[in-house]
């Protein structure tokens, strides 16, 4: 009996959407511009992995993240060459592992049709693949949380598989102490799922791995945590706290900043968070799901996602430090939230129309948030295209007259331009949101009832328009020389510096971040470790602690600048003062061409010390 074989179809749409996100990410490779995490990552990880300084060594570099983050870039470098090209390449291949590690999981929770949906969600994201692309550590940590998730979700899986899970989640730690909370909710979990034996001896395996970080790093590594404990119950650590403060050279954000980051990362991350918000609410009872696995996995998913979410919620715009780092820190744990959205759709979701009011109240409010994102874009012809009533005229003589929202709300409402703009662009999303509900209504009652749950059909329109919307604003703006060459730019830039830097100099950093990682292509260069910062470590302090934590004041630097015999300088910078270099009798510019890249980045200056 002949077997007719049916086309792969959802395993071709998987392949393409497996190579669309490869093809985008070597572009976002090869695109991106360099940043100040990016660069430091790098130069310290090259320095700990030649052997020239040790993570948390006193008087070495600011090692203010997990050992992890710098060890394995600097590793990469070390054995495949040092440069940007090699480290970005080598996070490609970090992204690719952890789309598969999601795909897997995905496809053994929900079926191939839904770790297709995984795929092509990751394929579209300009922001998953822009960062995710960079030698950063939000990568890393995203790799190790797939296949963390890849050994511990769906079925029975045996007890080594646990154990490495458990591994994982401590790896993903010592890369980024802000995963401090996964390793003990995975514990959790796996108790709950697998029982007593699984847990304790996952619980043993991760806690081991965990003190074998530590005693490896002992007791430096300990400044990684002083600064999340209240330093009046744990005086014992102030060996390890950082005392000083920024005197205002790096600036917290103000209440616009933090609610436009907030739009940014609601934007970015629309498809995770809207279906998040909307898996809570049409959640259906534990009776309903196809079987306990599935509900516990959805469970520890949801947990975790909402868990990451509101702390680094939580860092990002209530801490008054770098709000917009809110889109990125979501970066560390997103596939979490996706894993949990088609965990619970694939189980169904409740069609009550009791729920469908507030359902359609929250979609329009994200609507809105999203609106608020592109306020820049839209919010002008808006308050100009918008005209209201106006009341008095109508209640002094009975005539209808307008005025367009930018007058109403400056004379009526007295609102500052900048908030006018948010409103406007706010209302806009809005409206457009609300225009998509009644159209989705409409053409559910038309040709969908009975066929398709209305609001799974909704809440599905509305997750695939944020997931679109971007991917169509961003293809609108022209590419340009900087967008498509900066990788190849930026590798030339390096090796002309390398080629016109003196031997064995000693080097006074004031760079940008953006052009740190250019002393990677340098080899015969000495430098003071705590200028490797991209600008964060100046503080206001005692000149020897900050020191022995990799960081300086005002008085470090000056010593520095005296002894250095070679300045590299951007002219932005914000504690330098650029014209004193200017001297003919201190100090002779070496020219330094930077070529196709001073079209893409400012100009760095090189100065050398007159004898």
């Amino acid at each position: 009996m002949k077997v007719e074989r049916k086309f792969p179809l959802i395993e071709v749409i998987t392949l393409l959407g497996v190579i669309l996100y490869v093809a985008r990410s070597l572009y976002f490779a090869n695109s991106a511009p360099s940043i100040g995490d990016e660069g430091a990552y790098l130069f310290k990880g090259l320095m700990f992995a030649r052997g020239e300084y040790r993570p948390f060594q006193d008087y070495g570099f600011w090692t203010n993240k997990a050992p992890l983050a710098f060890l394995i870039p600097g590793y990469v470098q070390d054995w495949f060459g040092a440069g940007l090209r090699t480290a970005r390449y080598f996070a490609v291949l970090v992204s690719v592992l952890m789309l598969f590690g999601v795909w897997i999981t995905a496809n053994r929770l929900t079926g191939r049709n839904w770790a297709a949906l995984a795929v092509w969600v990751f394929a579209l994201s300009d922001p998953h693949i822009a960062t995710y692309s960079q030698a950063l550590s939000q990568g890393l940590v995203a790799c190790l949380m797939s296949w963390m998730l890849v050994c511990t979700l769906g079925g029975n899986r045996p007890l080594w598989q646990l154990g490495l899970g458990s591994v994982l989640s401590v790896l993903a730690v010592m890369t980024r102490q802000n995963m401090i909370i996964v390793p003990p909710i995975l514990i959790l979990y796996i108790f709950w799922q697998y029982g007593w034996k699984a847990g304790w001896l996952t619980m043993a395996l991760g806690m081991f791995v965990f003190v074998a970080f530590h005693a490896m790093y002992w007791p430096g590594i300990l400044q990684i945590w002083s600064s999340w404990l209240p330093s009046a119950f744990t005086p014992f650590l102030d060996d390890f706290r950082i005392f000083g403060s920024s005197g205002g050279t790096f600036r917290g954000s103000d209440l616009l900043a933090q609610w436009q980051a907030f739009a940014i990362g609601i934007t970015d991350h629309f498809f995770l968070v809207c279906g998040f918000v909307a898996c809570l609410l049409l959640w259906v009872r534990k009776v309903s799901w196809k079987d306990p696995g599935q509900y516990k996995s959805a469970v520890f998913l949801g947990v975790l996602y909402l868990s990451l979410f509101l702390m680094h919620m939580w860092g990002s715009l209530f801490n008054d430090f770098c709000a917009l780092c809110f889109t990125s820190y979501q970066m560390f744990f997103s596939l979490t939230g996706l894993l949990f959205v088609l965990v619970v759709f694939s189980n169904g979701v409740s069609d009550s129309k009791y729920r469908f009011p507030l359902l359609a109240t929250i979609l329009v409010l994200f609507c809105a948030i999203v609106g608020l994102n592109y306020y820049a874009a839209w919010s002008d012809r808006l308050l100009d295209f918008i005209h209201l009533p106006r009341a008095r005229a109508l209640l002094s003589n009975g005539k209808i007259d307008f005025a367009s929202l930018r007058e109403a709300l400056t004379y009526s409402l007295h609102m500052a331009p900048d908030v006018q703009k948010r409103v406007a662009a706010a209302l806009g999303g809005a409206f457009v949101g609300g225009g998509l509900l009644a159209l989705i209504w409409v053409f559910h009652r038309q040709a969908l009832a009975g066929k398709y749950a209305r609001n799974l059909a909704v809440v599905s329109t509305f997750m695939i328009a944020g997931v679109i919307l971007p991917v169509f604003d961003n293809y609108r703006r022209a590419p340009t020389e900087c967008s498509v060459n900066f990788l190849t730019y930026y590798e030339q830039a390096g090796k002309s510096l390398a080629k016109i830097t003196p031997p064995n100099s000693l080097v006074y950093w004031k760079g940008s971040g953006r052009q740190l990682a250019l002393l990677l292509y340098i080899d015969d260069l000495r430098y003071f470790p705590p200028q490797i910062s991209a600008g964060a470590g100046h503080l206001i302090g005692e000149s020897e602690h900050l020191l022995k934590f990799g960081l300086y004041n005002d008085e470090l630097d000056l010593q520095w600048k005296e002894a250095a015999d070679l300045y590299f300088i951007w002219k932005a910078f914000p504690t330098v003062t650029f014209d004193e270099f200017l001297d003919p009798t201190q100090y002779k510019p070496i020219l330094f061409e930077m070529g196709e890249l001073s079209a893409c980045e400012d100009r760095l200056y090189l100065f050398e010390k007159l004898p």
